[in-house]
Parts: C-alpha cells; sequence; structure tokens
C-alpha cells in the first residue's frame, strides 16, 4: 500500500513533475525545451513508455470481455495525459430516435498504482452529443457496471482507489505540460488528467 496522505501523493507528483519552468520559459529554437531536460520529465517519459507496454492493461481489456461484451473501449490517449483509460459503453434510446450515451470509465494512473472511476452522460440527438455531464458518483442505473470495473481495476492491475477528497489539492509550482499556463496543477491533473470526461 503506498502513503495514500496529502504531503506523500504532492511528493509523488514532483517527482515526475520539474518545478519552476513555467510556459514562458521554453524555447523553441531547441530540440527540446528546457523543463524537457530536467531528471523529473525524463521519469515522466519513462513511466510512458512502460505503460505502452504494460502486460496488466492488455489483461484487463481481456478481461472486460465477459461481463460488457463489445460494449467498452481503450480510451488512452498516449503521452498527453498521465493516465490510461477504459470505458464502457451503457445506451437508452429517449423518444424521436435521440439516445442516451452514458460512459462509464476508469483511469489508472501511469505514474502510481491508483486509479479513479466516472460516468459521462450524453444525449445523442442527429449525430450531435448535447448536455455532456460528469460525475465521479455512478448515476444509479450504472452502479453494478461501475462496481465490476472498479473491481477488475483492482484484481487486474493491482491498483488502489485514489483518494477523491484530494484531487482538487494544489501542487504549487510543478509543470505539468498537458494543463498549458492556467492556474496551479491539482493531484487530480498531476496523476490522472486534466479534462477526464474527454473520452471518444
Amino acid at each position: 500500500m503506498m502513503d495514500l496522505t496529502e504531503a506523500g501523493l504532492i511528493q509523488l507528483a514532483r517527482n515526475y513533475y520539474p518545478s519552476g519552468f513555467p510556459v514562458r520559459t521554453d524555447d523553441y529554437s531547441q530540440e527540446l525545451h528546457p523543463y524537457q531536460r530536467t531528471p523529473e520529465y525524463a521519469r515522466w517519459r519513462a513511466a510512458w513508455t512502460q505503460a505502452l507496454v504494460w502486460p496488466e492493461w492488455k489483461e484487463l481489456l481481456r478481461e472486460l470481455r465477459g461481463p460488457f461484451g463489445n460494449s467498452f473501449a481503450d480510451c488512452t490517449q498516449p503521452w498527453g495525459k498521465a493516465c490510461r483509460r477504459c470505458c464502457v459503453y451503457v445506451e437508452r434510446p429517449l423518444p424521436g430516435g435521440a439516445r442516451w450515451v452514458i460512459q462509464v470509465a476508469a483511469a489508472a494512473s501511469i505514474l502510481a498504482p491508483l486509479y479513479v472511476t466516472y460516468c459521462t452522460t450524453t444525449r445523442v440527438e442527429h449525430r450531435q452529443h448535447r448536455d455532456l455531464h460528469f460525475s465521479f458518483e455512478p448515476l444509479e442505473e450504472v452502479r453494478e457496471q461501475t462496481a465490476q470495473l472498479a473491481l477488475l481495476v483492482e484484481h487486474v492491475l493491482g491498483y488502489q482507489p485514489f483518494p477523491l477528497q484530494l484531487a482538487n489539492v494544489k501542487v504549487p509550482g510543478i509543470r505539468v505540460s498537458h494543463i498549458g499556463e492556467r492556474e496551479e496543477a491539482t493531484l487530480l491533473d498531476a496523476l490522472f488528467d486534466d479534462d477526464l470526461a474527454n473520452l471518444p
């Protein structure tokens, strides 16, 4: 079991993201920006290299086929964020040919044995997605799928749930390239993604 305290997770994030390299220090005349020449960034790249050949992830995708058939997908966006993601699709018809699409997702950090589950819902009408809603709390109708997905992540990957009460804890000064120049990164940004709702 890892240290799931606020201090422990902040220290973990600092291990993979350099401090003191705001966006304005980027040097486009060089092959690598200054922050990309740090030991922290090298560790982040190494974590992604390992995550792309992760045999347990391939096993997880095989295991998902049992309970979910073909209604799941690998939603990973390699190199951009700090997690691998998969989701299960649940659809419900609506009047007039529209439908609700619920995505039950799991994000597994590539930096620590931690995961989060969450749901997005959207109304699809004439191939247009409308009314996107995101929640860490699953809708009643997909609680079973969410629990199944969480159990598989824990069993196959050996991961434990990320403490959501620490999601918005700031990690001052670190350069998390996938959040750009906006305000300080949070633990959720650094260990997972700044836009978990962005699913294919």
